[in-house]
């Protein structure tokens, strides 16, 4: 036994440095392979690729293939020979006919290699197989490795003494690869010394000064993690590669195989590691160490397996060895896997119970999952059909951070309930109208839960109205996507200013200007030259938060004067005030075009549109739970998602309907409660309130109304709310012309009257502005 194990380690270590040996003759004189072995070689490059050999063919490699099985068996009797006369005669000469031995028996082996690839498929098992031929054919290999190993010895005993003889005769080569391994590794030192401080500066100098990471230095911070043993693999390979400069140690070299496959595999073990861990931050502990536990198992087999299979056909070629190593660790893997499955089985299953819709195969293998060997197949099928189950689902998931896929997904998601729903309509049910329905969908107040929105364009606007500097700032977007909200909170964290909000008076500058002078303690008489008095002398510094001031704007000639006026009124103030303004996008559209490149404004934010995440959160928050009948999405036909796998039927209904609403809306969030309110039935048995699609409007008029009428609408959505005096203004068209349009619009719902003027009613608004950005009148 002990024999055995020496003879091993000395085939590792042999099978790890091919040869290339240093000379040292008095002739040009070189040792070759022999002629017989040369002239093989050349024959079989003369043979055609496998796919077009002929039976000709084939009959000649099996010739070619008896006769290298022979000729290896002289030549092991013949290397076996020259290294026992070698070693009672240590002399060159002799040397000279080992090496040519050894060169004889490796050409031998890689022309083996060649034929078996070429080689008929029976012939390939009988002489790889675990058959009588293949058995010999390990003890032959087997052979070979026990004299490579002692030629391996012979030949570092002569290289350490070329080695020693060159350092008498000059040892500054050998000092000066010194000085440079030594610096290496003091630089390694040093780094591992100081890595973790300077990976910590790194990540801290980027956290400050960007919010969202690049993936160059997401990248960095990834490497970070085997930091330790990419460190070490560049050091040895640099070191080696210096060490092997010298000719007597050339061989050094390929110690590489071995430092890269080791601490390669490390390092790979580490980006996996890392990769499965941040993957595992969402499931339980038991999921995370199963998951790890998986990762070491099969990448640690894989490293082995790899390194073992390289080093055996870089010296004997991919022959009878190689094909048993082969058969071993497949026979390996097949037992990780066995181990892998027992280990996942009860996971497995028991997420398998919280999918509802599973395909008959699955629900076979779970009832089967307890059966003797059954159950191993069966956790099999199940191990594999919910892993490509989640792949689809975070793939989906993936590809719905693009809106066109999600707008697409849920355009056809939302065709398929609206067949369902009309099949499965129920006469019990009777629609929720009026403020009755506020009272299960809370309407907004302060008091209402902040959704995560717009965090960006708060954190830009915070960097110019939240300190000492003056500016004026805008925040636009379309009606209803929350501007309102977004600025009370930019004036609840001031801290160095006094906070005014007002809301900007539909009658416009005149109206603003009492609003202004009240809320900074003046008199409502108060002009505009006493107002810009007192903003000149006043220590107080204020935050001025003007909301809707499309109310100022006009779309006509002359219709940004109001605007004008008041930007200029608070620029000529001296003081560090600061002030921003909310204008819806139609408006600002008018103002950009008309002004061009003299802005008035230090900073524009144009709000995002509601995302669905968001979009759902804020629906989930404004449900009343505090009533006796409470909303409740039971019965709601729902078809099944690809990306959701809800716990409940009604949970799964819930995020459906959401998903309809954001895209019905198109991430405005007002329209989204305002269809969400249209949704509510009452049942006129049980009284229980539930939500079922609702009806959008569709008109084909709005699509086919001529040109001025349309110019009207888009002028009603640009003022917010217009007089027939002002919609007639801004189109050029005749009062009688408007006044007609305008109860043209009013007997269909489109618009809706306060204080005489008209405004795009909450339930055509959506699908108005959709029929203006079609027709290019309007970008919404």
């Amino acid at each position: 036994m002990i024999k055995q194990t020496f003879w091993l380690w000395l085939m590792v270590i042999t099978l790890s440095f091919p040869c290339h040996a240093r000379w040292d003759y008095q002739d040009d004189t070189l040792p070759t392979a022999s002629e017989d072995a040369l002239s093989l070689q050349q024959e079989i490059t003369t043979l055609p690729k496998a796919l077009f050999m002929t039976p000709s063919d084939i009959n000649k490699v099996r010739r070619l293939l008896s006769y290298t099985l022979d000729q290896q068996d002289r030549s092991i009797i013949e290397f076996n020979e020259a290294l026992a006369v070698y070693k009672d005669e240590p002399n060159d000469d002799h040397w000279f006919d080992v090496q040519s031995d050894y060169l004889t028996l490796n050409s031998l082996s890689l022309s083996k290699q060649s034929l078996l690839e070429l080689a008929s498929e029976k012939t390939f098992a009988q002489l790889t197989g675990f058959g009588p031929d293949g058995v010999t054919q390990f003890k032959q290999e087997w052979r070979i490795t026990q004299l490579n190993a002692e030629y391996f010895l012979f030949f570092q005993l002569r290289s350490l003494k070329t080695l020693i003889k060159e350092i008498f005769i000059s040892p500054v080569p050998v000092i000066w690869v010194g000085v440079q391994v030594f610096i290496i590794y003091s630089l390694l030192m040093w780094w591992l010394a100081n890595q973790r401080r300077l990976f910590e500066q790194f990540k801290a100098h980027v956290s400050t000064s960007m919010n969202k990471p690049p993936i160059w230095v997401r990248l960095i911070w990834y490497i970070g993690r085997a930091s330790n043993a990419i460190a070490w693999l560049m050091a040895i390979t640099v070191s080696l590669r210096v060490l092997s400069s010298i000719e007597a140690l050339s061989q050094l070299y390929y110690i590489e195989l071995f430092t890269w496959w080791i601490l390669g595999g490390s390092i790979a073990i580490s980006f996996i590691l890392e990769f499965v861990q941040r993957n595992s931050l969402a499931t339980n502990k038991t999921v995370a160490a199963l998951r790890l536990s998986t990762v070491r198992r099969y990448v640690w087999s894989f490293i082995v397996v790899g390194l073992v299979l390289q080093i055996a056909s870089q010296t004997l070629g991919k022959g009878t060895i190689y094909y048993w190593i082969t058969s071993v660790f497949s026979f390996w893997f097949a037992l990780i896997t066995l181990s892998v499955i027992i280990m996942w089985k009860q996971v497995v299953f028991e997420s398998l119970d919280k999918i509802s819709e599973k395909p008959i195969i699955v629900v076979w293998a779970a009832a089967k999952k307890d059966v003797f060997i059954i159950g191993w197949i069966a956790t099999a099928i199940a191990t594999l059909w919910i892993a490509l189950h989640h792949l689809k689902n975070r793939l989906i998931g993936l590809l719905s951070r693009y809106t066109m896929f999600n707008q697409a997904l849920t355009y056809l998601f939302k065709i398929e309930v609206a067949k369902q729903t009309s099949n499965s309509a129920d006469e019990n049910l009777v629609r929720i109208k009026g403020d009755a329905a506020f009272e299960y969908i809370l309407p907004g107040d302060d008091s209402s839960p902040l959704v995560d929105f717009a965090k960006q364009e708060i954190q830009q606007l915070s960097k110019y109205l939240l300190t000492n500097s003056p500016a004026i700032c805008i925040v636009t977007g379309e009606r209803g996507i929350g501007a309102t909200r977004l600025l009370t909170q930019i004036l609840s964290k001031v801290k160095n200013a006094e906070p005014i909000y007002i809301n900007c008076p539909n009658s416009g500058y005149n109206d603003l200007l009492i609003h202004l002078a009240v809320s900074l303690g003046l008199e409502e008489e108060t002009s505009e030259v006493k107002i810009l008095s007192h903003l000149r002398k006043s220590d107080t510094h204020y935050l001025i938060a003007i909301d809707n001031c499309q109310r100022m704007v006009k779309p006509k000639v002359g219709g940004l004067n109001d605007l004008i006026r008041f930007t200029n009124l608070l620029r000529r103030s001296k003081k560090s005030h600061r002030a921003v303004f909310s204008i819806e996008k139609a408006s600002w559209r008018f103002i950009d075009r008309a002004r061009g490149e003299r802005l008035l404004f230090d900073w524009v934010a144009f709000l995002p549109r509601w995302n669905e995440e968001q979009m759902s959160a804020l629906l989930d928050s404004r449900i009343n739970p505090n009533i006796s009948h409470s909303v409740s999405f039971e019965g709601l036909v729902v078809p099944k998602q690809w990306d959701n796998d809800s716990e409940s039927e009604e949970d799964r209904a819930k995020q459906g309907f959401y998903r309809i609403l954001w895209h019905y809306s198109d991430g405005n969030p007002t329209v989204a409660l305002r269809f969400f309110r249209f949704s509510l039935n009452r049942n006129k048995e049980t009284e229980q309130v539930a939500v079922r699609l609702f009806h959008a409007p569709e008109s084909e008029e709005l699509d086919k109304m001529p040109k001025p009428m349309l110019a009207i609408l888009r002028s009603i959505v640009q003022l917010e709310s217009a007089s027939p005096e002002d919609v007639s203004d801004c189109t050029q068209l005749t009062i009688s012309e408007v006044i007609g349009s305008l109860r043209y619009f009013q007997s269909r719902g489109y618009i809706e009257w306060r204080e005489d003027k008209a405004r795009i009613s909450d339930h055509w608004f959506r699908h108005i502005t959709n029929v203006l950005d079609r027709q290019h009148l309007l970008v919404k």
